[in-house]
């Protein structure tokens, strides 16, 4: 359950906040007449086509299409959702924002980000402050990982006791519940114990630089070796990788990214300038995190240690990131060398000629299948072309799919038309599996393409109610809201009109809160954006552009409504005749067909 935030509260902060100052923390923009312009962050180009419109407080890229307030700006620069993006610009607007929820433990996580901080600086504090952190102080330096990284990563030590967070947390006003809660501790029998204890502690971080976990390194020989930090609130592994807030940045500007497998490989490669890489924390990768990679990247580097298992891992991955039309590909490192191992003993231009020699998936899979069966036999010979078919018809892209067809058919010297014809073996299965994996939004999307002419009208008098708010009582007198098809519109329309009738003023900002898809807050922007472009593109002199558009809508509209009230008295009065009904009624619904049909027609002409 999401915690909810009043929509007064956040109109509140977006008319507090000026998206001229958020936009410009991360892009240099320029002003060009009453808009301003730069590079988009979203995409690569070299021409300016990114727009800010501070009068409106919404951007625009005319480049890729995306478009939004500042808080769909902020959601997809720093991959955060609707409420982390809320609670960022109330923290710069100095507001105070109430968070309502009767259930205790789904308040607001910021508590358990606050006592993620906490333990976080204790555990800094017994590695670089006290006797007891000599010990991991002296392995630290023993794996060449310097001072400056030490206090980048904020490297701790959990001491060999059973209660010292438990103690320690009593200065912080935490309770053991707060304390379980964020995976700090383990109760057992109304026992408390830490769950670190005398382990080199690396704190795990959101894209946001908020702990969220910790990842823990044993300094004996317990078991296991390295120990996460539990599910919780806040930390998931299967949506959380190690490094993304110091890498991201990079991430943008090379538009790539090196995926590794431990703590100590990120934090040497970043110690050595290799600062775009991140890692896996102890699972696979997922599709939560190859989505959120594709914020900031176009291209992901697998750089898995060079044994069999490191091998399969890749291979299991490698679908994921076709499957979601990622560009991968994958580091095989000499065998018994892991990222970590292989910086340190050849230095990083070697390491770095090492990714430029990648695999990409096509020559990676090829290399895999000739390992994995005997391509000396007939049988091992088709299994691994199978092997290579089942990943390249996930494919999504058809052109990139069908070239893709064309090099297995010329690599494993295969006829391609015969290739083709065995192609029918994976089509069905496919079907199937992208059937089941397409999102419900998706699919509903598809069905609504028939109503897609509607949607853009009624779009469109939304539009023009904001822009221009003299023209919401024509609106309401002409066609009133019960006319809107679209739930999510008529209720917008409604709102603005309540607002209309209280202040005399309706802005976007007023209401975003009502735009709870990412889809919808876009549209509207750009139908905004479309309107102000028409209305500034048509020559003094002529008809008022927003009063022309508006009346070509209202037309749409009715012709419409009375072409679905026409098929109604229609299959009304076919009814009657069928039932033998009285020729009185038959008569009337007659006439108020012929009615509804000269009304078309008239509506029709004067369209």
């Amino acid at each position: 359950m999401a915690p909810f935030i009043p929509p007064e509260k956040i109109s509140e902060i977006q008319r507090s906040i000026n998206i001229i100052d958020i936009v410009s923390d991360h892009v240099t923009l320029k002003q060009a007449g009453k808009n301003f312009l730069g590079l988009c962050p979203f995409h690569q180009e070299k021409t300016p086509s990114f727009t800010v419109n501070e009068e409106k407080q919404i951007y625009k890229c005319f480049g890729c299409g995306d478009g939004g307030t500042v808080f769909n700006f902020l959601m997809k620069q720093e991959s955060l959702t609707f409420p982390e993006a809320v609670n960022v610009l109330a923290e710069k607007a100095n507001i105070r924002i109430d968070v309502f929820d009767k259930k205790k433990e789904h308040q607001g996580t910021n508590i358990l980000f606050k006592v993620n901080e906490q333990a976080t600086r204790f555990f800094v504090d017994m590695l670089l402050k006290t006797q007891e952190g000599k010990r991991p102080r002296d392995y630290i330096s023993s794996r060449s990982i310097n001072d400056s990284s030490i206090k980048k990563f904020r490297l701790g030590y959990a001491p060999n006791r059973w209660d010292s967070i438990v103690n320690k947390s009593k200065e912080w006003g935490a309770d053991t519940q707060l304390l379980e809660r964020a995976g700090l501790i383990i109760k057992k029998q109304d026992k408390c114990y830490d769950r670190f204890r005398n382990r080199l502690l690396f704190p795990i971080f959101d894209s946001q630089n908020r702990p969220v976990g910790f990842g823990a390194r044993a300094l004996d020989n317990s078991l296991p070796k390295y120990l996460n930090s539990p599910e919780t609130p806040i930390f998931s592994k299967s949506k959380t990788l190690y490094g993304i807030n110091w890498a991201k940045e990079s991430m943008r500007k090379t538009r790539k990214v090196l995926i590794m497998e431990g703590y100590t490989d990120v934090i040497i490669a970043h110690q050595n300038g290799i600062d775009w890489s991140i890692a896996v924390l102890g699972t696979a990768l997922t599709r939560e995190h190859v989505r959120m990679l594709k914020r900031y990247c176009d291209k992901a580097i697998l750089v898995f240690d060079a044994d069999t298992a490191g091998q399969k891992s890749s291979e299991k991955n490698l679908d994921i990131f076709i499957e979601e039309d990622f560009d991968v590909s994958i580091v095989l490192l000499p065998k018994g060398y892991d990222p970590y191992d292989f910086i340190i003993k050849k230095g990083k231009q070697q390491f770095l000629e090492q990714v430029e020699k990648a695999y990409d998936f096509f020559s990676f899979k090829v290399k895999l299948s000739e390992r994995k069966w005997d391509m000396s036999s007939v049988s091992g010979r088709t299994s691994a072309i199978d092997d290579i078919l089942s990943t390249a018809m996930k494919i999504p892209d058809i052109l990139k799919r069908d070239l893709t067809i064309k090099r297995i058919a010329e690599e494993m010297s295969i006829d391609e038309q015969l290739l083709r014809n065995h192609l029918t073996k994976f089509t069905s299965s496919k079907k199937r599996q992208t059937e089941a994996r397409r999102p419900h939004d998706q699919i509903t999307s598809n069905l609504s393409k028939a109503k897609s002419a509607d949607y853009k009208v009624e779009m469109a008098i939304l539009g023009l109610m904001i822009n221009r708010n003299d023209l919401i009582i024509k609106v309401e007198t002409d066609i009133g809201f019960d006319s809107f098809s679209n739930n999510e519109i008529r209720n917008i329309a409604k709102r603005i009109s309540e607002i209309y009738s209280q202040k005399g003023q309706v802005i976007l900002s007023d209401i975003f809160p009502m735009l709870d898809s990412s889809e919808m807050s876009r549209s509207m922007v750009d139908t905004i954006s479309e309107q102000e472009s028409m209305e500034k593109s048509l020559m003094v002199g002529q008809e008022d552009a927003g009063k022309k558009m508006l009346k070509a809508c209202i037309l749409h509209i009715r012709k419409k409504k009375n072409s679905k009230s026409l098929e109604q008295a229609k299959k009304k009065m076919s009814d009657l005749y069928k039932s033998k009904g009285s020729e009185q009624e038959v008569n009337q619904i007659l006439a108020g067909v012929h009615k509804k049909s000269m009304t078309i027609h008239s509506l029709k002409k004067s369209g």
